[in-house]
């Protein structure tokens, strides 16, 4: 009778040590687990941090960029460094963010980069087919590009020209204020306003003196605001949704404005000029490393034909824009450097174009 007892208390403990053991593995798992999850919160730039403060943060740091980009242009000389960014899209794994400039060919350039990505590199993330401009790359990437590696330059400022591969496609200004004011006719929004440009020619328009839309003849959406990232929060072009001192300086301050576009054209993995398109996709054709030159499909254009404009004319809009019209001048310096460049025409050797003669804005 004792031996049975003492085997039946025996078996208890055994019991109650078995118990034991599967709640405290299970209690351990279940840490464990919580700290696999938040280590992999953190990974997606999660980390389980209140998104409030997180997006405070980053804009804390945008505008410490800011103040120091300010802090630059301010010198007594301007500094302006060249950046000859001359690797290829095809060497990296940097996302791809497309610098979209109105009634420039961006829409053609969108679709052909789609095509190309969902065949060739699907690795590398495409951020386009809308318009944003340089300071809502830099917020975008803080965001979503927490958890990889990104370049910084000495100042500790996020480097986006080595971080991300930046494209675009500029056009002349001229032609791409004409191209404006004819496809605007036919949106929504200005049958919808019976907007009095609807009904006038472009001499009409240049020429009215009580003309409340300005668009077309806006300095900078040619380019300039683009490149140096000062659209206003309110505009229709995306950004990191921040009003800097820094910003409202660039504005007022045309040549640093100007200065900081060029610097960042040059920061560009690859541009095309409308105007250059055979040679344009030529240099697509080498960053991408396609086997065959793409071609080019006209989309999103005006549907129907508008009559040439006269010289004396375009003369009258090329004075409204002599901040794009610069930074054009020099984007087609630059496209010739590189076309150079890979083509070997220089025996493969870089020769950074000159600066042309800034305007006395």
């Amino acid at each position: 009778m004792v031996m049975i007892l003492r085997r039946s208390e025996h078996s208890t403990v055994t019991i109650i040590a078995v118990i034991a053991l599967i709640l405290w593995f299970t209690a351990f798992s279940m840490i464990i687990y919580r700290v696999d999850h938040e280590l992999d919160l953190c990974a997606h730039g999660g980390c389980g941090e209140n998104p409030a403060i997180r997006d405070a943060s980053i804009k804390q740091r945008i505008l410490a960029i800011d103040n120091m980009e300010e802090n630059e242009l301010q010198s007594p000389e301007i500094p302006y460094q060249r950046h000859p960014i001359l690797r290829k899209m095809n060497q990296t794994s940097n996302p791809i963010y497309f610098l979209h400039i109105g009634k420039a060919g961006g829409t053609s350039i969108d679709k052909l980069i789609q095509g190309y990505r969902r065949t060739l590199y699907t690795r590398k993330k495409y951020y386009g087919f809308n318009h944003f401009d340089w300071s809502y790359i830099q917020m975008h990437m803080m965001k979503n590009f927490r958890s990889k590696p990104m370049e910084t330059e000495e100042s500790g400022r996020l480097d986006v020209s080595r971080s991300a591969d930046v494209i675009t496609f500029l056009r002349n200004p001229v032609s791409r204020s004409i191209s404006q004011f004819h496809y605007s006719k036919t949106l929504t929004w200005a049958k919808n306003m019976n907007a009095s440009f609807i009904d006038q020619t472009l001499e009409e328009y240049v020429h009215d003196p009580n003309k409340t839309w300005f668009q077309p003849l806006n300095d900078g959406e040619g380019g300039i605001d683009f490149l140096s990232g000062i659209f206003k929060t309110d505009s229709w072009v995306m950004t990191d949704n921040i009003e800097s001192e820094a910003k409202e300086y660039l504005r007022q301050n045309k040549t640093a404005a100007c200065l900081l576009s060029a610097k960042r054209l040059e920061q560009t993995v690859w541009f095309g000029l409308l105007e250059d398109v055979d040679r344009s996709m030529k240099l697509l054709q080498i960053s991408l490393g396609l086997p065959e030159t793409p071609a080019l499909q006209k989309r999103n254009s005006a549907p129907v034909e508008y009559p040439a404009p006269s010289n004396e004319i375009k003369k009258e809009i090329e004075r409204y824009l002599p901040k794009d019209m610069w930074l054009y001048h020099f984007a087609k310096r630059l496209f010739e450097a590189r076309w150079n460049y890979f083509m070997s025409v220089d025996g493969g050797v870089y020769v950074p174009p000159e600066l042309p003669p800034l305007p006395e804005f």
